[in-house]
């Protein structure tokens, strides 16, 4: 499967795995093997929202090809907020590994050293 990851700012935990033509999303399998070579249907009819409706989920050859949407923060690292190219991940079987878009923590901010006044 090659999946296409789709920015979204939402709140929304994300965990797959793959097994064949079966990807299962935070514990629901969806089964693709009824998509034969050179057919696609609108991401809208897999019914799963993290299947991004206006993209396709099409099999070019043996292999699965579909946009899944990527939970990002508004502070999440640039690179997946907004990538410069789409981010695609190419899985055959087991977990998915997503790019890991929690938001980088800022180290704590410094506060001047407060001193007292010792002469009055």
């Amino acid at each position: 499967m090659k999946i296409k990851l789709w920015a979204d700012l939402v709140d929304w935990p994300l965990v797959a795995t793959v097994s064949g033509d079966v990807i299962t999303i935070n514990g629901e399998s969806i089964d693709l093997s009824g998509i034969h070579d050179g057919y696609r249907l609108p991401g809208s009819a897999v019914g799963n929202k993290f299947f991004v409706e206006t993209e396709y989920v099409e099999r070019i050859g043996k292999t699965l090809h579909f946009t899944l949407r990527l939970p990002v923060h508004w502070d999440s690292p640039e690179e997946y907020r907004s990538p410069s190219e789409p981010i695609i991940i190419d899985v055959h079987s087991g977990p998915v590994k997503f790019p890991v878009t929690t938001p980088l923590a800022s180290p704590p901010a410094l506060l001047p050293e407060v001193q007292e006044n010792q002469n009055g």
